[in-house]
């Protein structure tokens, strides 16, 4: 066959071993011949029964010119899209930690540049295989797409504990050629770790090889299966905190003294769905905050940390994230703003043009009645009324006065006032309705409700523990509001602690929109339904929110998979729909307890049914005080006015 791609990479690394000038092969010089050359045979009947996905083949083999000569045998043999790569290791001088780094840092951009990719191991040393397993870890070589395959000769025993110990062997997509000695020939056993199974985690043997009956498959011909399809009852460690409506801790006593832990909310939910189709168990690891949490999952201690997570830059530096299965937004609540008491309460209920617009009619109409009455007395003797009463007349009846002192005689004067009680009746109905409803629905302030408002507003804005990498994100925008709004934010309050300032002061809370709307329902709505607070309509930063788990984690496929599938069918939108229903009827179920409560410590009257009435405070009647005082400083100065005139008289 002919290479489509051909590319050689031969890396020199010095690498110390402790036991230098030790051999570690159980095999004469004659037979390690014989092992390189059947290995090269054994490798090329696996790459050719595994399906034809690797595009690419990557060696790490210990220098000696046989392995060398191995390897380019089964390389002449592939056909290959994207080539190969040989990184050759040396150990026969000093090296370092960093050397090592190298290698990897090289093997992995060769990974970058091919689709998939299978690297072959070759060694016998065990610590040069423990030495490759951590350090390719750490290196982010190989991601569930590549394929290990460990070529060695090390005992049965101290294989299986290696394989089970490393997470590169163990959890990783790798399979292992061990060559073993028989009475007659060598026998190459093919194996596969399998941390999950019905008997825990398990080596078991899937192949074998020899020279005569070639590559013999036991069972399932896939010499790399699926591992993390079922995980057989297996118990998964996770970390997870309180974070309603994503995740609610409960925690019961149980007769016999132990504690039993449930777990509620929409995160909560999607995890259950998905162990129960992947058949798994969990266990929440003890975490003290949200540092902690993310803490474990990049140690690996932690497989998930279920609960949403802002998908930010920074902190893709430490583990890798799920699926994106939310668009999460930031908001922010701050308390809904105060009916301040204003004299205006008398003026709002009409525009300032109507209001112009009947202060014209008060000045034509007099001017008309009066001329009326004059042309009427000089034609028909008609009854002559004086100016101000005139004015009287006018000013009575749009304030809802009889005319029982004077009826017009004419057919002009009548047709005037007919029209004008008519006007006055309009006008005084819509006055009064529109005075009840600015009363009872009054004007409040403007509130602000993007961020740009919110800047101008607030005296500092409330941020969670966990609030120091939004406030980090903010600095490093070149978004003025933003930047602002960083050395606006105060981190470390929680929750209760912030909303409640929110509530009581001139400062704003920010978090994610779904769980300030749970708070907020959950512990500031009335029994009728009202609230203290108020979300912003804009979101400070809409964004993607996804779980937290490992670099290269190699269930992420099944895991993605499973949360698609509940997205798509509407589940997740339910569940959080659900939950913050659930939260505001039993936030207004104990609110409604609680009004009883007092009503019958006070001895009142209490309808269970029964809408409590809002009564109308000095902040609605001011004005009506304000205009009442004013006409008796105006009826005390025409009093002092009158006395003084007297005195003179």
């Amino acid at each position: 066959m002919t290479l489509r791609a051909f590319l050689i990479v031969v890396f020199s690394l010095n690498y110390v071993f402790s036991n230098a000038g030790k051999t570690f092969s159980r095999f004469t010089n004659k037979t390690t011949e014989t092992l390189l050359k059947d290995g090269a045979a054994v490798i090329q009947a696996v790459l050719t029964t595994s399906p034809r996905h690797s595009n690419a083949l990557l060696f790490i083999v210990q220098e000696k010119e046989a392995e060398s000569l191995a390897v380019m045998q089964v390389l002449l043999r592939q056909e290959l899209s994207w080539g190969y790569g040989v990184f050759k290791v040396s150990r026969q001088a000093n090296s370092t930690q960093d050397d090592f780094f190298g290698l990897i840092r090289h093997a992995k951009k060769f990974r970058q540049l091919s689709w998939n990719i299978m690297v072959v191991v070759v060694s016998e040393d065990p610590k040069f295989i423990k030495a490759f397993a951590d350090h390719s870890l750490q290196g982010r070589l190989l991601v569930w797409s590549s394929r290990l395959l460990l070529v060695t000769g090390l005992p049965l025993s101290s294989l299986q504990s290696l394989l089970k110990e490393h997470w590169t062997f163990s959890m990783m997509n790798a399979i292992v050629i061990n060559a073993e000695m028989t009475l007659r020939d060598i026998r190459w056993n093919i194996y596969n770790c399998l941390p999950y199974s019905t008997s825990g985690a398990v080596v078991v043997r899937i192949a074998s090889w020899t020279n005569k009956r070639g590559l013999t498959p036991f069972g399932n011909i896939n010499l790399f299966p699926e591992k993390y399809s079922n995980f057989h009852g297996a118990t998964v460690n996770i970390t997870a905190l309180t974070y309603a409506p994503y995740w609610t801790t409960i925690k019961t006593d149980n007769p016999d003294g132990t504690v039993t832990e449930t777990y509620k909310g929409t995160d909560a939910m999607l995890l259950k769905a998905i162990a129960g189709a992947l058949n798994f168990k969990v266990y929440n690891i003890p975490t003290k905050n949200w540092d902690e949490v993310a803490q474990r999952v990049t140690e690996r201690a932690s497989f998930i940390a279920p609960v949403e997570h802002f998908v930010f830059p920074q902190r893709m530096d430490r583990y890798d994230y799920s699926y994106a299965y939310e668009f999460a937004s930031m908001a922010f609540c701050a308390s809904k703003p105060k009916l301040s008491p204003k004299w205006e309460a008398l003026y709002y209920p009409l525009a300032d043009a109507v209001w112009l617009a009947v202060l014209v009619v008060l000045l034509i109409v007099p001017v008309m009645l009066f001329a009326l009455n004059r042309i009427s007395h000089s034609l028909h003797q008609a009854k002559r009324i004086r100016t101000g009463f005139v004015a009287e007349v006018i000013v009575g009846t749009l304030l809802s006065q009889p005319l029982s002192k004077w009826l017009p005689m004419t057919a002009s004067v009548r047709v005037l006032m007919t029209t004008w009680l008519v006007f006055a009746f309009i006008i005084g109905t819509v006055y009064r309705g529109n005075l009840t409803a600015s009363l009872t629905l009054p004007k409040y302030p403007p509130r602000a409700e993007t961020i740009g408002d919110l800047i101008k507003t607030v005296d500092s804005v409330i941020s969670p523990p966990y609030g120091g990498e939004f406030r980090a994100f903010f600095l490093q925008s070149d978004s003025v509001e933003f930047q602002t709004l960083a050395r606006l934010m105060d981190v470390g309050p929680t929750v209760m602690e912030g909303l409640q300032r929110a509530a009581d002061n001139n400062e704003a809370y920010l978090d994610a929109r779904r769980y300030i709307e749970l708070n907020i329902a959950q512990y500031f709505t009335r029994a009728d339904g009202s609230t203290k607070l108020y979300v912003g309509r804009e979101n400070v930063m809409p964004g993607l929110a996804a779980w937290p788990i490992p670099y290269d984690a190699p269930f992420r496929s099944q895991l993605d998979r499973l949360m698609v599938a509940v997205l798509e069918g509407g589940l997740y939108e339910k569940w959080g729909v659900d939950t913050l229903n659930e939260a505001r009827l039993e936030s207004q179920r104990r609110q409604k307890q609680l009004q009883v409560q007092q009503a019958a410590e006070e001895k009142l009257p209490t309808d269970d049914e029964e809408q409590i009435i809002r009564s109308l405070t000095i902040t609605h009647l001011q004005g009506p005080f304000l205009l009442l005082i004013l006409g008796l400083a105006m009826a005390a100065f025409s009093l002092v006015g009158e006395i003084v005139a007297q005195n003179h008289a």
